[in-house]
């Protein structure tokens, strides 16, 4: 039997900082950022640079929502990898879409470093582990993407592997270089203060229940911008647009008490790593600040399921196993385990675009990691200060998907997006 597990987001609980107010009254500035996670900050960022005047509105806190609750693996890899991108789009624009997201990498970890931001920042190579013959399949084939491509990348069979991972449970590995984990939450509160301190007016608790033109209403004000910027993810269909181009995956995340000197040399004998499987619904693990051992997953039930779950225990449990019966000798306890909803597309790129009614606002969403999200903040606020579109029909709301509006009707969302994404990692 397991013992009762919190189920509260572990990261909120190691530094909690105070919410700025709430927006009430009357305003008028040239833009309105809506959304305090890594896309948003980094579009204010952007903007905020190259000194346009900006209001931030967050509905709880900055980092509440999907940026604050992963897992901070800062990778280009997230839910399609390099070789699917190579196999849909040919060389030339697979690496530049590759690039682009590398931006976001690179992105955050100057910001890190130039502001000194305290988020638990490790840094540790990637390594795609493959749990089955089938797996290494596509294991072998993300090695030869990056070879092809020009980037960095080892390949290790079945035996090789365990000198990276102390298990003989894994059919091998690609690993990779130039990517690091930290506290998402942590770093989304430190560019709140970085941007405060900048200059942009950022207020928490402040939900958008509409936009009209060029007015964002809240429950106690308006503001009047030229541009707005919504940069919710999965939340964007809330304001009844995007329905059907977004929805969301759902995740696991358990954290354990901290592991000693052996425990840890056990999983990792040549030292830490951020490690995630071939799997369709995925495992994941690293380790954090204070040795302690990140573990995320889920099942095929429960990642399309409409509404958060909050069955931590059944995962604790799904989490647990899953790290038994690849370390069987590894013995730990779990502190806590959360839920967390990332928005996606049905193809998993990201969606972002004008709104088709109103020129005035532009989308940011669906964007399947951390460093997805930045990449896209930046290139949001680029539209209007470098007048910047070289991704608009890769990305726009409106291209083309495997699975169309009239057969999602029929097929319903949740197994829409089951069928689309398997497809777009595996064929």
């Amino acid at each position: 039997m397991v013992k009762k597990i919190s189920n509260s987001v572990h990261w909120y609980g190691l530094k909690p900082t105070p919410r700025d107010p709430a927006f009430s009254g009357k305003l008028e500035t040239t833009v309105v950022v809506v959304g305090g996670g890594v896309a948003g900050l980094s579009c204010a960022q952007a903007l905020n640079e190259a000194g346009v005047p900006v209001v931030l509105l967050e509905r709880d806190f900055c980092g509440a929502g999907a940026s604050g609750k992963t897992s901070g693996f800062i990778t280009p890899d997230s839910e399609i990898e390099l070789s699917s991108l190579l196999s849909s789009y040919g060389p030339k624009k697979a690496k530049k879409i590759w690039q682009f997201v590398q931006s976001g990498v690179e992105k955050i970890r100057k910001n890190i470093e130039q502001n000194q931001i305290p988020c638990d920042h490790h840094i540790q190579d990637s390594l795609l582990i493959a749990n089955t013959a089938s797996g290494f399949c596509h294991v072998q084939k993300e090695h030869e993407a990056r070879k092809k491509l020009g980037y960095p990348s080892e390949l290790f069979d079945s035996v090789a592997v365990r000198e990276l991972v102390g298990s003989n449970l894994y059919a091998g590995a690609v690993r990779y270089p130039e990517t690091f984990g930290m506290n998402s939450y942590l770093y989304c509160q430190g560019m709140k203060k970085v941007l405060k301190k900048a200059g942009v007016l950022i207020f928490e608790d402040t939900k958008v229940d509409r936009i009209d033109g060029q007015k964002v209403f809240t429950q106690k004000g308006e503001i009047t911008a030229k541009h707005i910027f919504v940069c919710t993810d999965r939340f964007i269909p809330e304001l009844d647009v995007l329905k059907k181009e977004i929805y969301h995956v759902q995740t696991f995340l358990g954290i354990t008490k901290p592991l000693n000197a052996d425990q840890v040399k056990r999983l990792f004998p040549q030292g830490p790593l951020m490690v995630w499987d071939t799997d369709l619904v995925y495992n994941y693990f690293r380790l954090t600040g204070g040795n302690r051992l990140l573990i995320g997953g889920g099942d095929l039930f429960y990642t399309y399921a409409h509404e958060l779950s909050t069955t931590n225990e059944r995962f604790a449990k799904r989490l647990k196993a899953y790290i038994h019966k690849k370390f069987p000798e590894l013995h730990f306890e779990l502190g806590s385990v959360w839920p967390g909803m990332l928005g996606v597309s049905k193809d998993l790129l990201p969606v972002l675009g004008p709104d088709g009614n109103n020129k005035a606002v532009y989308y940011v969403g669906a964007a399947t990691g951390l460093p997805w999200a930045a990449a896209l903040g930046t290139y949001a606020a680029d539209t209007i200060l470098k007048n910047r579109h070289e991704f608009d029909e890769d990305f726009s709301p409106r291209r083309k998907f495997v699975i169309g509006s009239r057969l999602q009707t029929l097929l319903g969302t949740p197994v829409t997006y089951a069928l689309s994404h398997g497809i777009a990692k595996y064929f």
